[in-house]
């Protein structure tokens, strides 16, 4: 069964962890009905009526869990929010999820992979609007040429933009919007770096493993991750669909997004401001 799991093309995408969670819940009621079971005697010893109430609160309990479930599902596939469930979702589901599929023998960076479009779905089911200064790109130093000498990390406009990396079309994106950008060697400055800088919403272009844990670290903080592209492994001249980071950039902004590139100088000049600083034009 575990080998069928794993090999099925159905549980692709969102479907992995939504199955996965499914799982969960219900190994969840298979406990609370082998907990019922268990102490059902020693109520029973105590007042005849005790079972039949524990057990209905039990149930009541177990119901309102499925219930919060199936909304969260609803809410990703619908992109309707339905229910604030990226606090469950982060917070219990992803852990048990992580659980049941480790017990699957499930690759961890699939799984994860799968929360990131749930939670993406989520996010983007609460329709956020922020200020382009209080939006933030969250890079790796990855996507940096390995053997480029001018290092970004701390400071962005050391790139020259010579072509061997995306970093100079991310300034660019980043200019063109004025929203902050920063990149990070690993989750302890990329948290710093959320503190210092105080973002509404976080757009942030990492692997399976550090977008996970930056979800989490961040919460509540909305935050659209993007996975990487690695061509030549982790952890090296790593790239990113700069489409998907435009697309979640507009997202965050809304209508007010700042026209890109040269084909409105004039809407530029107006709402444009550079990266990391303030651009009145853009809503609140």
């Amino acid at each position: 069964m575990a080998l069928a799991i794993r090999q099925s093309r159905l549980l692709q995408g969102k479907s992995l962890f939504i199955f996965l969670s499914f799982l969960g819940v219900l190994a969840l009621g298979v406990v609370l009905l082998g907990f019922w079971y268990l102490i059902e005697p020693r109520l029973e010893d105590i007042h005849t009526g005790l079972p039949l109430a524990i057990g209905l609160a039990i149930l009541a309990v177990y119901l309102g869990v499925a219930s919060l479930f199936c909304l969260i599902f609803l809410s990703s596939y619908l992109q309707r929010d339905l229910i604030s469930a990226k606090r469950i979702t982060v917070r219990i589901l992803f852990p048990l999820a992580l659980a049941i599929g480790k017990t699957l023998r499930i690759s961890e960076d699939r799984i994860r992979g799968s929360f990131i479009e749930i939670h993406n779905s989520l996010v983007r089911a609460a329709s956020p609007l922020v200020r382009g200064n209080r939006l933030l790109l969250l890079l790796p130093h990855c996507l940096q040429n390995f053997q480029c000498p001018h290092r970004v990390t701390g400071e962005i406009r050391n790139c020259t933009g010579c072509g061997k990396c995306e970093i100079a079309d991310l300034t660019k994106i980043c200019d063109a919007y004025g929203i902050k950008m920063s990149i990070a060697t690993g989750g302890t400055l990329a948290r710093r770096v959320i503190v210092e800088m105080r973002p509404k919403a976080i757009v942030a272009v990492a692997c399976e493993r550090d977008l996970t844990s930056g979800i989490q670290d961040s919460y509540p903080i909305p935050v659209i991750g993007i996975l990487n592209e690695r061509p030549f492994g982790p952890c090296r001249d790593t790239r990113v669909d700069l489409a998907k980071v435009a697309t979640a950039i507009r997202f965050f902004l809304g209508s007010d997004a700042a026209p890109t590139g040269d084909d409105k100088p004039e809407e530029q000049e107006a709402g444009w401001a550079p990266c990391g600083e303030k651009s009145d034009s853009l809503r609140t």
